[in-house]
């Protein structure tokens, strides 16, 4: 259904897309903690207020069915939180199926202006009608003929219940059988929201609020249909008067759950100040905006290293002009803490908390724990460490798959952790810390483990190492044939996992990032996958090394040690050329021979780099030291260079090439498997 948005109202319906978004995003975790804690009435408050917002915020776009649905599931919330509903786990799929429904009514909305029509949204607000009806889930029929003597049964039932007092005012009455029998003052927000063109004329909101200063509620103006006023006004008075002091009464015995509209405004009234407060210390920015400014720091920094550059090459032959040399060396260094200063907070500019993609979680595991028949809790921590947005974004694929391949692989049914004398919830741990300028994200099991000698078995099934490789391998390396393209140990292809792609991609992933992948195991003890990551992509610290007269610069957090190339230390083992050094074995590789560029000199320097789990050596002809460098992208045709992160611009105007290791040696990975 294509909805027309009003030019006016365009710059609304973003701040209402982003919104809602974050909304969602929470009511995701939230909805999960709940199913395990459904007694907490500060969290059905917190989920009864994001749904009532997001109803708010639709209802004003005039985005019907996305009303529709969140009405029903707030309206589901309210009657938990007053205790008319238990929580169930079959009532809990529904509510996550109706938000699903919503997740794709707001992305269809960002992507063609466009929302569900009414038949799409049909078969879940039934099942969401049926939870306030208290009917059984299985009951609910998908006729759409159905629907409607359901829907109008129930309106007539509805309409059954109460009649009003003598007295009330039939424009009142009209608003209360128009949008049902609730609290004024949800009522009196209800009719704000709404778009300006269903709004019930001026003077009959008013009259609302004069009702609601007057301190009436809904109680005081309807009653039970077909009780009699047999009573003088003084006993109704009193009628009136005792539920209110009940209330009060409750209201003392259990404060998180206001009862009275008083106590009910005032958290409303804290939180409206509290968004009023954020709204104003947080300021929302477009993305590109920021990518534009980080390009112009990048330039900055770049010209920066020139002019430090030129300045340290200036010489002085009379001493009269070397105060002058003095005074501008030290505008420079000025100058360089200042566009320090500024790299730094630019980069602060697109870190996000990691809690951006980990809030997905729980309702992931929570939906495949459910469909694999397992009992599984989620333990998330660090959710606050920050990494550079563009690593956040393109991490959520690696994570998932990893996750469920925790759940799928690792964690073992209920009946096999108990005769394995193991807690029969498993427990999957999703973290982050940061560890100097990288940051570590581990995702851990108490399940199986990984059997080393199972993936070697495998491993020469599928022709990736011969039996002799095997033979030399160490657990670790065992652990890193997985991520070999193809390997799998699944015994059944699935739709959750075992489809022989998957791990493979997430190492690429990592790698392309500049990051390591590691996994530690121990059978029937469970499984830690651990990756490190550079804190941004932008701008990193490299050793600047050359051969052939030709400069590259390898990432500094790749580099282990560097050493001088000595000759009687190089060995030839098999086909590859190994170095001894302090009792350690090193496979060896000229930088010549990697990028396959002509070998004219004699090799002055050996950089020792981790790649996976390896340390693996390679000799260059000369080192230039450390520099700080902006990473800047190859373009289209060269992006897919093997072993070329990117390039940068020197001091000096040179182009020089990032080498990135781990796919400088992927191509030689088969090979180097078992060799040491």
């Amino acid at each position: 259904m294509k909805i027309e948005i009003p030019e006016d109202l365009r710059e609304i319906l973003d701040e209402f897309l982003i919104e809602a978004d974050e909304i969602i995003e929470q009511l995701d975790q939230d909805l999960v903690e709940l199913e395990e804690n459904p007694e907490d009435k500060e969290l059905l408050n917190k989920i009864f207020r994001g749904m009532h917002t997001l109803k708010g915020g639709a209802g004003f776009l005039n985005l019907t069915t996305i009303v529709e649905i969140a009405h029903k599931i707030e309206d589901i919330f309210n009657k938990l939180r007053n205790d008319e509903l238990k929580l169930t786990s079959e009532m809990m799929d529904v509510i996550l199926e109706g938000i699903d429904k919503l997740k794709e009514g707001l992305e269809r909305l960002k992507e063609d202006n466009e929302i569900p029509d009414e038949e799409e949204v049909q078969e879940i607000i039934k099942k969401l009608e049926a939870i306030l009806e208290g009917k059984p889930l299985d009951e609910v029929s998908s006729s759409s003929e159905n629907t409607q003597i359901e829907n109008e049964e129930s309106s007539e039932s509805q309409s059954e219940e109460f009649e009003f007092v003598e007295g009330v005012d039939e424009d009142i009455k009209e608003l209360i059988l128009k949008f049902g029998a609730k609290n004024l003052e949800e009522l009196l927000e209800d009719i704000i929201l709404l778009a300006p063109d269903e709004r019930p004329p001026l003077e009959v909101v008013n009259k609302l609020e004069k009702l609601i200063e007057e301190g009436k509620d809904i109680k005081d103006l309807i009653r039970p249909k077909g009780k009699q006023e047999e009573v003088s006004q003084e006993t109704q008075k009193e009628e009136k008067e005792e539920p209110k002091q009940e209330q009060a009464q409750e209201q003392q015995k259990t404060p998180e759950t206001p009862k009275t509209p008083v106590k009910k405004e005032e958290p409303k009234q804290a939180d409206k100040k509290k968004k009023a407060e954020k709204k104003e210390d947080v300021i929302r920015v477009d993305v590109e905006r920021v990518e534009v400014l980080m390009n112009l720091v990048g330039e900055l920094v770049l010209d920066r290293n020139r002019i430090v550059k030129l300045a340290s090459g200036l010489s002085v032959e009379q001493g009269k002009d070397e105060s002058d040399l003095e005074e501008l060396i030290e505008a420079i260094n000025g100058m360089s803490r200042t566009v320090s200063d500024l790299q730094d907070a630019v980069m602060k500019l697109r870190m996000q908390p990691v809690k951006k993609i980990f809030s997905k979680f729980p309702r992931i595991v929570r939906d495949l724990a459910k469909k694999l028949n397992k009992k599984v809790q989620l333990v998330l921590e660090g959710e606050d460490t920050e990494i550079d947005r563009s690593i956040l974004d393109r991490l959520e694929d690696p994570l998932i798959h990893l996750v469920r391949n925790a759940i799928d692989h690792g964690i073992e049914p209920p009946e096999e952790r108990i005769k394995a004398g193991k807690p029969e919830v498993g427990t999957v741990k999703l973290g982050a810390y940061q560890e100097g300028d990288r940051i570590i994200i581990y995702i851990e099991d108490d399940g199986r483990g990984i059997d080393p000698e199972k993936v070697k078995k495998k491993a020469i099934e599928k022709g990736l190492i011969t039996p002799e490789q095997a033979a030399n391998m160490s657990d670790k390396e065992a652990y890193e044939l997985i991520f070999l393209p193809g390997f799998s140990t699944a015994e059944q292809v699935s739709d959750v996992s075992g489809r022989g792609v998957g791990m493979d991609v997430v190492a690429s992933t990592i790698h392309s990032l500049r990051g390591n992948i590691e996994i530690e195991s121990q059978l029937g003890k469970g499984t830690k996958i651990i990756m490190k990551l550079p804190l941004t992509v932008a701008i990193i610290r490299t050793l600047m090394v050359a051969v052939n007269d030709r400069i590259f610069a390898i990432p500094l957090f790749s580099v282990v040690e560097i050493v001088r190339y000595r000759p009687e230390n190089v060995k030839k083992v098999g086909h590859f050329k190994s170095l001894m050094l302090r009792d350690e074995v090193y496979l060896l590789f000229t930088l010549n021979e990697l990028f396959e560029i002509e070998d004219k000199k004699d090799k002055e320097f050996v950089v020792i780099v981790k790649v996976g789990e390896k340390n693996i050596a390679i000799a260059v002809e000369e080192l230039f030291g450390e520099e700080e460098i902006v990473i800047k992208p190859l373009g289209e045709l060269l992006e897919d260079v093997k072993g070329i992160a990117g390039a940068t611009i020197t001091g000096d105007g040179k182009v020089v090439l990032i080498v990135d290791p781990n796919s400088l040696i992927s191509d030689k990975k088969t090979q180097l498997v078992g060799v040491i």
